[in-house]
């Protein structure tokens, strides 16, 4: 075991590193599936095939032909996945910022039949060694820090592990693909990472799809991103009656989104009148067209929602639809719907108090801006990512989990308190699956029943 040291590099880690070079290079007969087989020459400094390759291999599969949509993998080492990708249709590009791998991936494509284009270089402050538009982009990321190596690989191969960057190598990455244009209309990002290091940023949605877990606790995931909602409308108006109203009186598609600064003829649960002072937020979203609607569970995600786009552990979450500061309410939710002889469209509507006045102290009213500096325009961005992050239904997407859901929205629940009903305070409760709350052998539909201690 090597020491720990206050660089990546050392004058020792060159030596080693040339001794390396001279060493002969493996063969592997790569076989992810029983139906798919390549062979693989591995370099001494480039990372080989894994358990995490694998991992991304399947998932690869699984989304069917690539039918000449380009593909990109960021950090190509072997080239594996991309001979996978070419084998299944794929019009492939590669980058890695070692030589070694760049000269391996286009050694294998060739082995292997198989085409595909392949530059040195990654995501960093160079020059993005491509410049079109992807369909899917992929990178197996760097997900070790640098404090937890406890074996040494081989400097060039460690280093295709180690996660050194303090923003965020999934942010850099974003960033890139803003910066570059490099994801098509309806392009996936799939990225493979440590357990819950990738999650809804920069304007891209985000949801788990594949996990990978080893015998040491340790957790891998597959998270897929893409730009929320895409096909559909966004739109601010400067006043309106009802956010909500306004998406129920026509014939939108799911994803479309209305936001304002005021609204005179809001609503909340039973009706009540929630009338919005000039700088607060109110957003709607179409969230669902179906004959199948869980209004219970959909109103829940909004303010599961809430939480992750404000990310302040002050925040609790009343069941079954507001958000409190301090016990105050800083945040209502709403779910309402509209059938017609065909479906019921769902439409989600959420309204934050965003700054302090006279008005909402009166009302013991919280506001946004005792916590945090966000703006309108910032959390209106977060909430559009963080809803479709829960909520979008798409093609290759990963499926929309309400058990997930409903276990994330019960630790928040869990923090705010004991429940009481009916003279009697419970220890522990649940959720049904339509959101209705669990006490003891009793359901309650009603949260006004309920007190929080």
């Amino acid at each position: 075991m090597r020491e720990a040291r206050d660089g990546i590099f050392t004058s020792e880690d060159t030596d080693l590193e040339i001794r390396r070079l001279f060493k002969e290079a493996q063969h592997l007969d790569w076989e992810p599936t029983k139906s798919h087989r390549f062979n693989v020459t591995i370099p001494p400094t480039v990372y080989p095939p894994r358990e995490d390759t694998d991992l991304f291999a399947k998932r690869l599969i699984l989304l069917g032909p690539g039918k000449g949509r380009k593909f990109l993998e960021i950090g190509c080492g072997t080239g594996a996945l991309s001979i996978l990708a070419s084998s299944l249709g794929w019009k492939v590009s590669a980058c890695d910022v070692n030589p070694y791998a760049v000269a391996a991936s286009r050694g294998n494509l060739e082995a292997n039949l198989q085409q595909g284009y392949v530059k040195e270089g990654g995501v960093g402050p160079e020059t993005f060694p491509f410049k079109d538009k992807f369909d899917l982009i992929i990178w197996n990321l760097p997900y070790i820090p640098v404090n937890e190596i406890d074996t040494v690989l081989g400097p060039m191969e460690e280093a295709a592990l180690v996660d050194t960057d303090n923003q965020g190598l999934a942010k850099r990455l974003l960033d890139c693909v803003n910066k570059n244009h490099l994801l098509a209309t309806g392009g996936r990002i799939l990225i493979l990472g440590r357990a819950n290091s990738i999650h809804s940023q920069d304007g891209f949605a985000a949801r788990k799809w594949d996990e990978l877990n080893f015998e040491n606790g340790e957790q891998l995931q597959i998270v897929c991103l893409w730009r929320p909602y895409e096909k559909s409308t966004k739109k601010y108006v400067e006043k309106t009656g009802s956010t909500n109203d306004d998406l129920l009186s026509s014939n939108e598609e799911v994803g479309t989104h209305i936001s304002t600064s005021w609204q005179d003829l809001g609503r909340g649960r039973r009706d009540r009148t929630w009338t919005s002072i000039d700088g607060c937020y109110a957003g709607s979203w179409v969230v669902a067209k179906s004959n199948e609607i869980n209004p219970g569970l959909l109103q829940l995600s909004g303010g599961l929602a809430v939480l992750k786009s404000i990310n302040i552990n002050q925040l609790n979450l009343k069941w079954p639809n507001d958000i409190l500061l301090d016990g105050r309410k800083l945040c209502g939710i709403l779910v309402e719907g509209r059938t017609t002889s065909n479906f019921t469209t769902a439409v989600l509507g959420i309204g934050i108090n965003l700054n302090s006045s006279k008005e909402i102290q009166d009302f013991e009213m919280a506001s946004l801006d005792e916590i945090t500096d966000l703006d309108f325009d910032e959390i209106d961005s977060k909430l559009h990512c963080n809803i479709a992050s829960l909520l979008e239904v798409g093609e290759y997407l990963p499926p929309v989990d309400f058990q997930a859901i409903k276990k994330d929205i019960l630790l928040q629940m869990q923090k705010f308190g004991k429940p009481t009903y009916q003279g009697v305070t419970y220890d522990s409760f649940d959720l049904t699956d339509i959101g209705e709350l669990i006490l003891g052998n009793q359901i309650v539909d009603d949260g006004e029943k309920v007190e929080w201690n």
